[in-house]
């Protein structure tokens, strides 16, 4: 970022007694100032088809909440103004050793979320910035690190976690009915001794297209399938799916997470990353662009790069 905006506010915060709802600030968005689009450098958009919120982190410090930077537009995009987040009412230990920092906005509704190992914290806001509630749930051993944060509704909203095994990394699926106060875990695979997924990787992602369809990926060391799972009545099954993989890359490994990405109900795509080595040990990267016509029930390759 090219200027660094402080805004200097007095403000009040009660905090309640109740495990999740640790207390509420309010902030005025009259004493923000609004600055020009070209403004902010290197920001991103939690949804590309809703010019309205905007987020960036100084010197890129995705697990610092001091050094994140939140805006809001209400023309579209043109103009932005900086939201102030009350960060000086949260005790510093309850995210100095975040690993990462996820924010999600939906309309006037967002969610910025951090795991302290067994708790998840969660600043949330429901009418644009103006006032956040601070969350707290003791989420136990279902995850250290937010692999991906999405809501579909206000109330209804889902988290990828990770944490680090011996050589692993186990995913976990948190969801929430209650707008983010309480999350349960979701059984992924339908095993009775479900404890997450295991893969011997380090990347992972979701993708809910509305509230019964959704997709989790997760990278393979191991090889160049994909840990591909799927659902279509709300996250109640899943289903693994599986893709054809080209005898000439079954020796590779998948470097990606990637989801699908849907057009419309039917069509859509998925691009896999693969690393393959070469005749003199250096890997070289090659993409595979899979296509499906059925919503995602059968996937054949459409190219290779």
């Amino acid at each position: 970022m090219k200027k660094a905006f402080v805004i200097l506010l007095i403000l009040t915060l009660f905090f309640s007694g109740c495990q999740n709802s640790v207390g509420s600030v309010k902030n005025n968005d009259n004493l923000a100032k609004s600055y020009n689009q070209n403004v902010s450098k290197n920001v991103t958009t939690s949804n590309s088809q809703n010019e309205k919120w905007k987020w960036s982190f100084k010197d890129n410090k995705i697990s610092s909440l001091k050094d994140l930077q939140l805006y809001k537009s209400n023309d579209g995009g043109k103009t932005w103004t900086q939201v102030y987040i009350p960060i000086y009412k949260i005790p510093e230990s309850a995210y100095r050793d975040a690993e990462n920092i996820v924010p999600y906005f939906m309309d006037n509704n967002g969610w910025i979320g951090w795991i302290i190992p067994s708790t998840l914290y969660m600043l949330k806001t429901t009418d644009g910035g103006l006032k956040w509630d601070i969350l707290k749930s003791d989420i136990g051993k279902w995850g250290e690190n937010i692999s991906a944060l999405q809501f579909v509704t206000s109330e209804n909203g889902w988290i990828l976690t990770t944490m680090n095994g011996a050589g692993m990394q186990i995913n976990y699926l948190l969801k929430t009915s209650d707008g983010g106060k309480t999350w349960e875990n979701v059984n992924i695979t339908g095993k009775k001794n479900y404890d997450g997924i295991y893969s011997a990787a380090n990347r992972s992602n979701m993708k809910f297209y509305d509230k019964n369809n959704g997709w989790i990926s997760i990278s393979n060391n191991d090889g160049p399938d994909p840990l591909l799972f799927r659902t279509t009545d709300g996250g109640k099954s899943w289903l693994q799916i599986k893709l054809s993989i080209p005898e000439s890359y079954k020796n590779c490994y998948l470097s990606s997470a990637n989801v699908p990405v849907f057009t419309d109900s039917k069509q859509g795509k998925l691009i896999l990353e693969i690393y393959k080595q070469n005749k003199e040990n250096k890997y070289e990267e090659y993409i595979l662009v899979y296509q499906t016509k059925d919503g995602g029930k059968t996937w054949k390759i459409l190219s290779e790069k």
